[in-house]
């Protein structure tokens, strides 16, 4: 596990128009291998969610600020919004965030091969903080077949939280929340938390 790792995280959601999902995924994966060779750059993934296959999410990290005004600046990235804008339903939504909590240093920060992520978002209590960034932390080295593990903190709002945890497969992931030290973690945290954990589920997306 890591802890305060700081990177800077955007979470950016999207929903395509019917018909255009397909080639919206296309659209957007065209612009990964470029984008994750960007010195700035340590995340660019793109998922599709498993219940409806026209929201799309792109889960993106960088160093720093300055990464990601770089990012931006390539013409490419002006040429993507651009190709993607008719094949929208409504405006991108993108959330800023603080990276905190990471088990990247236990599997070398490997992307692998993801079948399964799960979104999760809650709010942490003004006094249970380090409580619950400590039991989150430790549960990190416990999780098999688990790819990768973010927690970040919105940077409007430190206590609102987001994870990000990637799997092998969905059935790896479903295996580990009936694991009796998974139940006892969730009892443990629940209390700790103003807001419960709400969960999302994605997928690599497809072109």
């Amino acid at each position: 596990m890591s802890k305060g790792t700081g990177g800077y995280v955007i979470l950016v959601r999207f929903r395509a128009r019917i018909g255009q999902d397909r080639q919206f995924a296309k659209q957007m994966l065209s612009v990964v291998p470029a984008t994750r060779s960007e010195p700035g750059n340590r995340q660019f993934e793109f998922y599709v969610d498993q219940d409806d296959p026209l929201n799309f999410m792109l889960y993106e990290e960088f160093v720093d600020e300055a990464a990601l005004q770089t990012h931006r600046e390539r013409p490419e990235m002006a040429a993507n919004l651009a190709a993607i804008k008719p094949m929208l339903d409504g405006a991108p939504e993108a959330t800023f965030w603080t990276q905190s909590l990471t088990n990247a240093d236990a599997n070398g920060g490997s992307r692998g091969e993801v079948g399964h992520v799960t979104l999760v978002r809650f709010r942490m209590k003004p006094d249970t903080v380090d409580a619950t960034l400590n039991a989150i932390g430790g549960d990190l080295n416990d999780m098999r077949g688990n790819i990768r593990f973010d927690l970040n903190r919105s940077r409007a709002d430190p206590l609102d939280c987001m994870i990000c945890a990637r799997w092998l497969t969905r059935a790896i992931w479903e295996a580990h929340n009936v694991r009796p030290e998974f139940k006892e973690f969730a009892a443990r945290v629940g209390p700790l938390l103003d807001q419960p954990m709400r969960r999302m589920l994605w997928k690599p997306a497809a072109p």
